[in-house]
C-alpha cells in the first residue's frame, strides 16, 4: 500500500470509529432528553430501514394525531453521517416546535445514499433509496396528521445529491428540495427530467474542499455539475424568466460573503434560489460540524441553513 493510500485508509478508520463512539452518545442523549422524537423502522426487500420522526407535543403515534394537518420535512445526512448525527447538527427540532411542523431524519445505507452518482456504497449495492424514502413518507403521512401539499426536503453533500435525484425523479412527492454543498450530477442528468415542477434552491461554498462549486469530479467519484449550472438547470426546467434578483450579505467577520440569486417568475408559482457562500467551505451553513474531519473549509455565520432553508419553504 502506498504512502498516500495509508493515509486515506488511516484517516477512513478514524472516522468510522468517531462516528460510532459519536452516534452512541448522541443516540443515549436523544433518549434522554427528547421525548417528542420516536425511532421507526419499515423492511424493504428484506432490509429493514430506519429513521426518527420529530413531531412535538409528545405526537409519536397515530392515536394522538393533532387536529390540525402539519408541513413535512424529510432531513437526509452526509456520507458517513446519520440521522442522529443531522438531527444534532441542524437543530430542525427547536424550529419545528415553533413553527409547527414534523421532521424525519432517516438513515442511509452504510451511511451513504443512492444519490445516482454510482460511487457510493448504497449506490454500488443498488440500494433502492428512492422507494425507501417514497415508502417512509407514505408511512409517516398514515400515522400524523401531514398536509400533502407541503411536503419538504433538505440535505447536505451526498444527502443533498440525493436530494437532487429525488427532485428529478420524483418531483411530484415534494413542494420544495434543498441541497446544502451538493448540486446535480450529470448521471442524474442523463437519466431523470423532472415531469412536474418544483421549487429547488442551492447553498454552496465556493472554496468546497470536496464538493468543487465549479464541478468536475466529487473527492469520493462521481462527476457533476457545477453549482451555476444546476441552478440553470433548474431556471430551464420550471420555466423561469426575466432576471434573477441579487441581495448581497457580508456582516460577518469570517473571511466570507453571501450572494443570493432567485427567479421567481417561474410556472406554477416556483422559485429556484442560488445561496452563493464566497469563500465558503463544505459546511453546513452556520452550524459546526459534527462529524470529525480534517478539513472542511471555512464556516460561514453570513447564513443559518436551518432557518433559511425553512424561510424558503414556509415562503412559497
Amino acid at each position: 500500500m502506498t504512502y498516500p493510500k495509508l493515509l486515506h485508509f488511516i484517516l477512513y478508520a478514524f472516522l468510522a470509529v468517531s462516528l460510532c463512539f459519536g452516534c452512541g452518545f448522541i443516540r443515549k442523549q436523544k433518549k434522554l432528553k427528547d421525548s417528542d422524537t420516536s425511532a421507526h423502522e419499515l423492511e424493504m426487500n428484506g432490509m429493514v430501514r430506519s429513521f426518527y420522526v420529530h413531531a412535538g407535543n409528545n405526537q409519536k403515534e397515530a392515536e394522538s394525531r393533532p387536529a390540525n394537518s402539519r408541513p413535512l420535512l424529510i432531513v437526509l445526512h452526509g456520507r458517513l453521517g446519520s440521522g442522529l448525527q443531522v438531527m444534532e447538527q441542524s437543530r430542525f427540532n427547536g424550529l419545528a416546535d415553533r413553527e409547527s411542523f414534523v421532521v424525519v431524519y432517516p438513515n442511509g445505507y452504510s451511511r451513504s445514499w443512492a444519490d445516482g452518482r454510482g460511487k457510493t456504497p448504497a449506490d454500488k449495492e443498488k440500494i433502492d433509496d428512492v422507494s425507501f424514502l417514497e415508502e417512509m413518507i407514505s408511512y409517516v403521512k398514515d400515522r400524523y396528521n401531514i398536509d400533502s401539499s407541503k411536503v419538504f426536503i433538505v440535505g447536505h453533500s451526498n444527502g443533498g445529491f440525493m436530494v437532487q435525484r429525488m427532485a428529478a425523479e420524483k418531483p411530484h412527492l415534494f413542494k420544495a428540495a434543498v441541497s446544502i454543498a451538493a448540486q446535480l450530477s450529470k448521471e442524474v442528468v442523463k437519466k431523470w427530467t423532472p415531469k412536474s415542477d418544483l421549487s429547488v434552491a442551492f447553498m454552496s461554498g465556493t472554496e468546497d474542499p470536496t464538493v468543487p462549486y465549479y464541478g468536475g469530479y466529487v473527492r469520493d467519484g462521481g462527476e457533476i455539475l457545477s453549482v451555476e449550472d444546476s441552478f440553470d438547470r433548474w431556471k430551464t426546467w420550471n420555466g423561469c424568466s426575466g432576471r434573477a434578483t441579487i441581495t448581497k450579505k457580508d456582516e460577518k467577520p469570517d473571511e466570507t460573503s453571501l450572494e443570493i440569486f432567485s427567479y421567481t417568475e417561474c410556472k406554477n408559482n416556483t422559485i429556484v434560489r442560488l445561496y452563493k457562500v464566497i469563500g465558503g467551505g463544505h459546511s453546513w451553513p452556520g452550524r459546526k460540524s459534527s462529524i470529525p474531519i480534517i478539513f472542511r473549509g471555512k464556516l460561514t455565520e453570513e447564513l443559518d441553513a436551518t432557518e433559511e432553508a425553512w424561510n424558503f419553504f414556509k415562503g412559497l
